[in-house]
């Protein structure tokens, strides 16, 4: 319980620096790459960015796609197809996109949104939230021009959702054990 208080406590602050950094209604990340309507149609069709369930597999999905030494995005098809260059900013320009998306969604959603990530990768519940929390690697999948307080504002809601995703685990199990005990 301690733990959801200090990160309640993180959030409020969070968002009380988001209201005096940013304008109403829009998320900035600078500086924002102009890419044409065509090229950001191929590479969501090429990727398969569409088929993907939902914008937290789409973001590790294009995370993946960037270099870690050089911060390149680089596509197997989509690199030769419309040139590196080109490929990387359409890349970078739906990593942006979908970042945005994700900073507009309730703690709710980002709570089902991982679970259907998870359903999605087919790999053991448990380990995925143990290695989420130990690894903290959803922190390199924020797009290299966000702003510090989007990253820390992803990276808390993700945090959130791995609280409430763990306690319902918790209290899953201990109303089982309860069930189990009583029978």
């Amino acid at each position: 319980m301690e733990l959801v208080n200090r990160m309640t406590n993180r959030l409020w602050g969070l968002s009380k620096r988001l209201v005096t950094e940013s304008h109403q209604d829009s998320v900035r990340l600078v500086p924002q790459i102009e890419v044409s309507a065509t090229a950001l149609e191929t590479c969501i069709r090429v990727t398969g960015l569409d088929v993907l369930p939902n914008d937290l597999t789409r973001m590790l999905y294009l995370a993946s796609l960037r270099d870690c030494n050089s911060g390149r995005y680089l596509h197997p098809e989509l690199s030769p197809m419309i040139g590196v260059e080109e490929a990387d900013h359409a890349l970078s320009a739906c990593h942006d996109q979908v970042f945005r998306r994700l900073l507009k969604t309730s703690i709710s959603a980002y709570v089902l949104q991982l679970e259907e990530y998870i359903r999605y990768t087919r790999a053991d519940r448990d380990t995925v939230l143990r290695t989420w929390q130990s690894l903290q690697a959803y922190r390199s999948t924020v797009p290299l021009q966000a702003l510090p307080i989007y990253s820390d504002l992803f990276c808390l809601n993700t945090e959130l959702a791995l609280v409430i995703l763990n306690y319902s685990r918790w209290i899953e199990k201990e109303s089982y054990d309860a069930m189990s005990r009583s029978s």
